[in-house]
């Protein structure tokens, strides 16, 4: 018998602390309300809060527009009543800039988007006192659980090497390097297949 992708999440959220939940979230869910997400991200990245990477534009922008975005999915970790981390991304379009600048180009086949070819994984965070606690895996595990599209991409800081290395365990691969929004730092993409 095979396991699913959805049988693995469930493995993995066994092994969290006893404490700790993983809920779904919309994008109705996140326009309702944006703060709490965008304290804990705050919080994440409060020593480099002032890089362009973080501030530019401002996170409750991004995540509010991120949102309206058709496939948009958030799934969170909450220990108790706090927010310990979350995943969140959504379903590229078909005239999607999420490749644009891409270097070394990877050619027009690979960055060509259909309906339900790729989701991008927009942010991947964890609190301080929940990290090494397999959450960041039970997130990503919850997470592409139930996607239908073919394969996720997700941009590393450069500098990340922790997060590139999750990701190479998480089955993706790099294919170049890219400034997502004009002053970012540049990024890696990483790109894993879901089928």
């Amino acid at each position: 018998m095979s396991v699913t992708t959805a049988d693995a999440s469930r493995s993995i959220a066994d092994q969290l602390p006893a404490d700790v939940r993983i809920t779904h979230h919309t994008g109705a869910d996140i326009i309702a309300d944006p703060h709490p997400w965008a304290r804990a991200y705050e919080e994440v990245y409060s020593h480099a809060i002032d890089l362009a990477d973080h501030c530019d534009p401002p996170i409750t922008e991004r995540l509010t527009r991120h949102a309206t975005r058709p496939g948009f999915s958030l799934v969170a970790a909450h220990a108790g009543d706090t927010l310990a981390g979350y995943l969140y991304g959504y379903t590229l379009p078909t005239d999607s800039l999420w490749w644009e600048g891409l270097t070394p180009d990877p050619g027009p086949d690979f960055v060509r988007e259909h309906p339900g070819r790729t989701v991008g994984l927009c942010e991947l965070l964890v609190t301080r006192p929940y990290r090494r606690t397999r959450i960041a895996l039970a997130l990503h595990a919850a997470f592409l659980a139930h996607r239908t599209e073919e394969r996720a991409a997700a941009l590393i800081a450069d500098g990340n090497d922790v997060m590139l290395d999750r990701y190479a365990k998480y089955g993706f691969h790099k294919v170049g390097t890219v400034e997502p929004y004009p002053g970012w730092r540049r990024h890696t993409m990483v790109v894993g297949p879901l089928r």
